[in-house]
């Protein structure tokens, strides 16, 4: 099985355009190459046991807010009372 390899891939983690041509941040997994935007994009990839399923914008989304929220208030959330 022989892979096209375009000069711009999305990284399978985040789908941020990666320069092909410019990356180093590379692996191969069942003869695959996949192309990652960051170390930490490619660490989270082969911590899968499998091929990362990518987040949509509403994933990102709500994994940006659960950090502002846990920045603002600490790990336990807002106090209600």
């Amino acid at each position: 099985m022989s892979q096209t390899i375009q000069r711009t891939e999305p990284c399978p983690i985040c789908q941020m355009p990666v320069d092909t041509h410019k990356t180093d941040l590379v692996t191969e997994r069942d003869g695959k190459l996949y192309f990652f935007c960051a170390p930490g994009c490619r660490d989270k990839f082969l911590a899968e046991p499998c091929c990362a399923k990518p987040k949509g914008w509403w994933g990102r989304f709500l994994d940006r807010l659960a950090k502002a929220n846990e920045k603002e208030f600490g790990e336990g959330g807002p106090s209600c009372h």
